[in-house]
C-alpha cells in the first residue's frame, strides 16, 4: 500500500514528485524538500552475503514493517499505518486489512525514484493502448480510472561474486578428408568429408560478476519482468522512505538465499561459455565443472513501474 508522509502545512498527504528531491501536498499544493546528496553512496554499497545469512537475526540492516497479503494473487506489499482500505495493486482483489502483520525485511540499500508523473505515465500507456488491434474492453476501461493506474516500487536483489571453475572437457578440431566414390553413371567422384578430431582439455576459468540482478516478485510473470530491463542502475539513489510517499512497495517474496541461488544460473551460463573459449577448437565438450564461489555480497533495491490492474 502506499507509504504517506504528512504535510506540515494542512496535515494531508505528500506524494514524491518525480524527478525531483521533494513532496508535494495532494491538496493544498504545499512543497517540501528533502536532503539527499548528489551521488548516492550507500546505494551501491553490497553486503556480504553468508555473513549476512549466518547473522540475519542480529543484523541491524533491517526494518520492521507491517505488511498485507493479497489472498487473490500472492502479492505482499507494505501498508501505510492509517490506511483503512485497499485493494492489491496487482489483481484489483479486496485487502483484508486486520490481516496485516509484521515482518522483519532487509532494508533496502538503493531505490530508483520514478523520473514521469502519473499523468504522463497514463498518456503513453492511451497510446500504446490505441496501437493493440484486439485490445480487451476490460483492459480499455483501466485508462478512464485514474484509481486502477498506480506507481509501485518492486523489490529486486542484486549480487557481485568471484569465481573460479575448474574444468575438464573435449576439443574438436575439424579436418577434412577426401572420399572417393562413384556418380549414378558410373563415372568416379570425389567430395570434401569433415571429420572432427577430439582431444582431451582442462584448466580453469576466473569470472568477477557485478550486479547480477534478480527480481525478488512473484506479483509479475517472469517474461514481462524481463521486458523492463535492461535498468539503469548507476542512478540508484541511497533509500529514503520520502521516495515512497504516495507510492507502493512490494516487499520481496524470494528471499535472499533463494536469489543466490538464481544468480549463480546466471553465472554458470556465463561460466561455461568462457570454459568453450578457454578449451578453443572448433567444437566443445565439456564433461566436469567444479566452480568456487569466493566474496559474494549483495543489496536490496527497490524499481518502479506503473502498473494498471
Amino acid at each position: 500500500m502506499a507509504l504517506q508522509v504528512k504535510c506540515e502545512e494542512c496535515g494531508a498527504d505528500l506524494r514524491y514528485k518525480p524527478g525531483t528531491r521533494s513532496l508535494t501536498c495532494s491538496y493544498c499544493e504545499h512543497t517540501m524538500a528533502f536532503d539527499e546528496p548528489v551521488s548516492a553512496n550507500e546505494a551501491h554499497k553490497e553486503l556480504d552475503l553468508l555473513s549476512y545469512i549466518d547473522n540475519f537475526d542480529k543484523n541491524n540492516q533491517q526494518l520492521a514493517r507491517q505488511v498485507i497479503n493479497c489472498k487473490g494473487c500472492g502479492a505482499e506489499t507494505e501498508l501505510d499505518e492509517n490506511q483503512q482500505s485497499d485493494v492489491c495493486p496487482f489483481c484489483d482483489t479486496p485487502l483484508v486489512l486486520q490481516q496485516a502483520k509484521t515482518r522483519k525485511l532487509i532494508k533496502p540499500k538503493g531505490v530508483l525514484p520514478f523520473k514521469i508523473e502519473r499523468s504522463v505515465a497514463r498518456e503513453n500507456f492511451k497510446k500504446w493502448l490505441s496501437g493493440l488491434w484486439f485490445a480487451p474492453n476490460d483492459l480499455k476501461k483501466q485508462i478512464t480510472q485514474h484509481d486502477k493506474f498506480k506507481g509501485i516500487y518492486l523489490p529486486f536483489w542484486t549480487y557481485d561474486c568471484d569465481t573460479t571453475s575448474y574444468y575438464t572437457g573435449q576439443r574438436g578440431d575439424h579436418y577434412y578428408v577426401t572420399v572417393q566414390g562413384t556418380d549414378s553413371e558410373g563415372n568416379a567422384t570425389s567430395r570434401q568429408e569433415q571429420r572432427t578430431r577430439w582431444s582431451n582439455a582442462r584448466g580453469q576459468v576466473r569470472c568477477a560478476f557485478d550486479d547480477i540482478l534478480v527480481p525478488a516478485s512473484k506479483s509479475l510473470p517472469q517474461d514481462e519482468l524481463n521486458a523492463l530491463e535492461p535498468w539503469d542502475l548507476k542512478q540508484l539513489m541511497d533509500y529514503k522512505d520520502e521516495y515512497l510517499s504516495g507510492y507502493i512497495a512490494e516487499t520481496y517474496q524470494v528471499s535472499l538465499k533463494s536469489g543466490y541461488d538464481i544468480a549463480k544460473k546466471t553465472m554458470d551460463s556465463r561460466i561455461h561459455r568462457e570454459i568453450k573459449r578457454d578449451i578453443g577448437g572448433d567444437e566443445q565438450r565439456i564433461d566436469s565443472v567444479d566452480t568456487r564461489y569466493q566474496d559474494a555480497s549483495f543489496k536490496h533495491i527497490l524499481l518502479p513501474v506503473w502498473i494498471s490492474a
